[in-house]
């Protein structure tokens, strides 16, 4: 549809008497997408599928009219269209990652749902049974009745109330099961029952039924038991039976009571939960935990999880995501961005840095030390989606090349030197961050590493300004190791 109304051919001789054919062509075009836009409903900003589209045919139909600049046209469309599938990718590739992490989610809820209804069916099935066997031994005893020609005395048959009994399945325990069942709960002792159900954990504890205790802990009123000095009992303990050590079923108790408790664990003792699940390589019981929100996020839990991920690289994207996700909620922006760069994500950590404006020239700095990706530093150094670099070019290299990055920051100065001698120049004088001296110090270092090209570069564009400086240069001679000492004068 875009691509009908563009056509560009001279209809008939009228035209021929234009005085500008190509303002006709270029109010055509206006009037196009003026039309295809308002007809598609396109939004005025931000990025909209249609709209590209529009303007991706529009650009077709100058290029095929534009024959002197044709390639060079050509070439730009392609360089953009690249740049917005990798976007589009990215995209995708997030998506898939969210979509994943719920699954992977709502996979222990499930696995545990689904267990206690086996359990309840069970209970049905058993009670079923026994209530069946009752039956069959009441119908015996009613035919041996009437073959002893209804002889039937109180030692034949049980008593009815034996043969009937059918007790209740029993429901999901209640937190307070004899306040709900007590005809007057105003009449119930809370303290004692509180020092009653205390007393019940110490002797569950005591007897080494860890199991049951961790399930009274679940269980406990007003979350009583979620403490650090109960969590200190349970990871006191060395020997026991099972996979499943007594601490790790402590945390997985406090946890999934967080509906009843009503507030998340505090900072140390969901840092030592997750720790817990980690070293037992529990890493669903993590996602579970973060994604319900069922842990309270500090700086310190992002980097268990963050080194978790670096030890284990086959859950390293996992682990970044997890990781981001407890840095935002604690406001640790440049971490949080940091995981993104780790996840291949470097157009979401810059989106993530523009949106928050939050980030400080350490914070630059220190992504790059973490992070000396050459996309990342250019995307920190050059306009984003129109916003302007963050970050100075000659800060970020005098950084790098002082910093044990020396071959990043020299390769950052590479790609501006073979853009071209004006490249240099306007990196240099458009750098209202970075001094002149500084400058000076990084053509002093290139020289130093033997990249004389790109300290000749730097040191033309600093001789060339108005000024009365004297630059003194040192060079090492690859023949006979003489000292060459030049002076400048401006």
């Amino acid at each position: 549809m875009a691509a009908e109304g563009l056509s560009t051919a001279t209809p008939g001789k009228s035209q021929d008497r234009s005085p500008n054919p190509a303002n006709q062509v270029l109010c055509r075009i206006r009037t196009h997408i003026n039309t295809e836009t308002e007809a598609l409903g396109c939004p005025d900003q931000g990025p909209d599928e249609q709209r590209y589209i529009i303007y991706r045919n529009v650009f077709d139909k100058v290029i095929e009219n534009a024959t002197a600049y044709k390639n060079i046209l050509t070439s730009i469309k392609q360089e953009y269209e690249e740049s917005i599938n990798v976007l589009h990718k990215g995209k995708e590739d997030s998506l898939f990652l969210r979509r994943k992490l719920k699954s992977m989610a709502f996979e222990p809820m499930t696995y545990v749902a689904y267990k206690k209804r086996a359990m309840q069916l069970q209970n049905k099935i058993d009670l079923i049974k026994q209530n069946t066997a009752e039956l069959e031994a009441h119908l015996q005893a009613v035919k041996r009745s009437r073959d002893v020609q209804k002889e039937q005395t109180k030692q034949t048959l049980p008593p009815q109330e034996d043969v009937f009994h059918i007790t209740c399945i029993p429901e999901v325990d209640n937190l307070w099961p004899e306040i709900l069942h007590a005809d007057d709960p105003s009449t119930i002792n809370e303290p004692a029952y509180l020092l009653e159900y205390v007393e019940r954990f110490n002797k569950l504890f005591d007897d080494k039924q860890y199991k049951a205790a961790a399930k009274h802990v679940a269980n406990c009123p007003r979350g009583i038991l979620h403490n650090l000095e109960v969590m200190e009992r349970f990871k006191a303990i060395t020997e026991y039976e099972g996979h499943i050590s007594p601490l790790l079923q402590f945390f997985e108790a406090v946890m999934n009571s967080f509906s009843a408790v009503k507030h998340s664990p505090n900072a140390k003792m969901s840092f030592e939960g997750v720790d817990c699940a980690l070293t037992q390589n529990r890493l669903d019981l993590v996602i579970h935990w973060i994604i319900q929100q069922r842990v309270t996020c500090s700086e310190e839990l992002g980097d268990l999880i963050y080194n978790y991920g670096d030890t284990e690289q086959r859950n390293m994207d996992t682990c970044m995501v997890l990781a981001q996700i407890v840095y935002n909620k604690c406001d640790v922006h440049k971490k949080a961005a940091l995981c993104l760069c780790r996840c291949r994500q470097i157009s979401g950590a810059m989106e993530y840095i523009h949106v928050s404006k939050k980030f400080s020239l350490d914070d630059y700095l220190f992504l790059m030390n973490k992070c000396p990706k050459s996309e990342l530093i250019q995307c920190l150094t050059n306009e984003w989606n129109g916003n302007p670099a963050v970050l100075s070019t000659g800060i970020a290299v005098l950084w790098l090349i002082s910093n044990d990055h020396e071959e990043t920051g020299f390769h950052l100065l590479k790609e501006i030197y073979d853009s071209g001698q004006d490249a240099m120049e306007r990196t240099i004088l458009n750098d209202v961050n970075c001094t002149l001296e500084d400058w000076q110090e990084i053509a002093a270092k290139c020289s130093t590493h033997n990249h004389n090209e790109l300290a000749d570069s730097i040191f033309t564009v600093l001789t060339s300004q108005e000024g009365g400086t004297v630059i003194r240069i040192t060079t090492e001679s690859d023949n006979d190791g003489a000292k060459l000492i030049e002076h400048i004068f401006l």
